[in-house]
């Protein structure tokens, strides 16, 4: 028998076992190297509980595997409750199970797109607040602006118009009353026509 025991030895030491079982008591007795015998078999057997543990370990883990297996390709933030899923069975593994999960870099990429999603959402939603709170403040200001502009409120046109001037593109399309300023505008300067035509009539 080989000095180091592997379960590929198991065919020969049941053989050799075999034979030492089919000598009589005497012919047992001299055989001086019987516990080699003993400890092979021992050795097998404790190869063959590993090996079915190993078994049983690598069944539950591809029942893992394959719940990482259907998360998509794409990850997006609807697949959130997907991937803590998948994660949540990962964990319950035991560590000896989860050394069998071979996609574990799948899930570990799914849960760092997750994240990188949560955070660049979070960023975008702070900015929209952002942008919403400068427009609020903006529409405010022409939300004053009385319902009947005359030349007296051209000052306060103005001002309404330089705000809104000073917003980004992303805020102005926050600001719901665009068309007042603009029509205060227009008002205004059919106004200032219509006094300077006024005026140059005067003159004449």
């Amino acid at each position: 028998l080989p000095t180091t025991i592997t379960l590929a030895d198991s065919a020969a030491v049941a053989i050799v076992a075999a034979q030492y079982a089919a000598l009589t008591e005497t012919q047992q007795a001299l055989v001086t190297n019987e516990d080699v015998l003993a400890k092979a078999e021992a050795t097998i057997e404790q190869l063959q509980a590993a090996a079915a543990k190993d078994q049983q370990n690598a069944a539950v883990a591809k029942a893992v595997q394959q719940i990482i297996d259907a998360l998509p390709i794409l990850i997006t933030l609807a697949d959130t409750a997907a991937v803590e899923a998948a994660e949540a069975q990962y964990n319950e593994l035991t560590k000896e199970q989860q050394q069998f999960v071979q996609n574990k870099h799948v899930l570990d990429a799914a849960k760092v797109t997750i994240a990188q999603l949560v955070a660049e959402k979070a960023a975008a939603d702070a900015a929209q607040k952002a942008n919403e709170a400068a427009a609020k403040a903006v529409a405010e200001l022409i939300a004053q602006l009385p319902v009947d502009v005359t030349l007296k409120d051209a000052a306060a046109v103005e001002a309404a118009e330089a705000k809104y001037n000073e917003l980004t593109n992303e805020q102005q399309v926050f600001v719901s009353n665009k068309d007042v300023l603009d029509e205060a505008k227009a008002t205004i300067a059919q106004l200032q026509t219509e006094k300077e035509a006024i005026e140059a009539v005067i003159e004449a």
